[in-house]
């Protein structure tokens, strides 16, 4: 009986309403009280003594592991708000930076008109492709937003990741940066993402990999894919098994809304591994 209770009360207390979980907890109390004036022995019944210290060890559990879940779940909501916060800023910019393209083009469409008429129905197509592009990366981003500052500037090459990685060498181990060998011209959603996947691997292994003595990050692009691999030569510690952190789940969840994904853990032997993957946007890959 003893065992049902506290299992009974500490399960309750931990994932049930309040008043449903305080009513189970009463109850719990009303079985011990009740259970130890059944004894009808002299002095404090064993079976009292037995079922009150289950009752209370129940309790007390089920109330440390309840305010540990709602502590991760609080977490948890800051980070994907910070993220959305972030990403409603890149998404201001992902707008002005394609409606910029549109009007470049308009401009450009009424000097051919009142000089070559015969090519305004291509710039017209180019206005076309760009509206459609807008749109298609405005889906992407608010993609992220839809369930409810250090974010940096999109652009459309890579070359921010320069400057990120001298500054971590500056107070870190060294640093191996690969990049594609063309420029690559990728939406601006992709690029800010590449950064930030960098950004957030290279906080991790300054917190949790005091050991390292190098890190590589390479980033690759392969016909309609963006691979982001950031490596380094630290070994596990049992005071870090895992150096996936809550910066990671805001990672996640931006990937996820771009069609991406990222994955986390050991590299071989020794090391740590962070790699993401993004598709590219089928307008973009030509």
């Amino acid at each position: 009986m003893t065992l049902a209770l506290s299992v009974l009360v500490g399960s309750a207390v931990r994932v049930l309403p309040v008043v449903r979980a305080g009513a189970i907890a009463a109850a719990g109390f009303g079985v011990v009280v009740v259970s130890g004036l059944a004894a009808q022995t002299p002095g404090v019944p064993a079976v009292l003594v037995l079922s009150g210290a289950g009752w209370f060890g129940a309790l007390a559990v089920g109330l440390n592991l309840r305010l540990f879940d709602a502590h991760r779940r609080a977490v948890a909501d800051t980070v994907r708000r910070d993220e959305r916060l972030a990403l409603a800023r890149e998404l201001h910019d992902v707008v002005a930076h394609h409606i910029t393209g549109i009007v470049v083009q308009a401009q450009a469409a009424r000097l051919v008109a009142g000089k070559h008429p015969e090519k305004v129905g291509e710039s017209l197509a180019g206005i076309e492709t760009a509206g459609s592009d807008a749109l298609a990366a405005t889906r992407r981003v608010v993609g992220v937003l839809r369930d409810t500052g250090d974010g940096p500037p999109p652009t459309s090459t890579p070359e921010g990741l320069g400057d990120l990685v001298e500054r971590f060498a500056g107070h870190g181990p060294a640093v191996r940066l690969r990049l594609p060998d063309t420029a690559p011209s990728w939406p601006p959603e992709i690029t800010s993402t590449v950064y930030r996947v960098v950004q957030e691997s290279l906080t991790n292994v300054s917190r949790h990999a005091p050991h390292a003595t190098s890190v590589t990050v390479t980033v690759t692009e392969n016909g309609d894919t963006v691979t982001v691999d950031v490596t380094d030569d630290a070994p596990a510690t049992p005071a870090h098994p895992h150096r996936t952190g809550y910066g990671l789940t805001g990672m996640r969840e931006r990937l996820e809304a771009l069609d991406g994904a990222l994955h986390a853990g050991p590299a071989g032997d020794t090391g740590w591994s962070v790699r993401a993957t993004l598709p590219l946007p089928a307008r973009r890959r030509r």
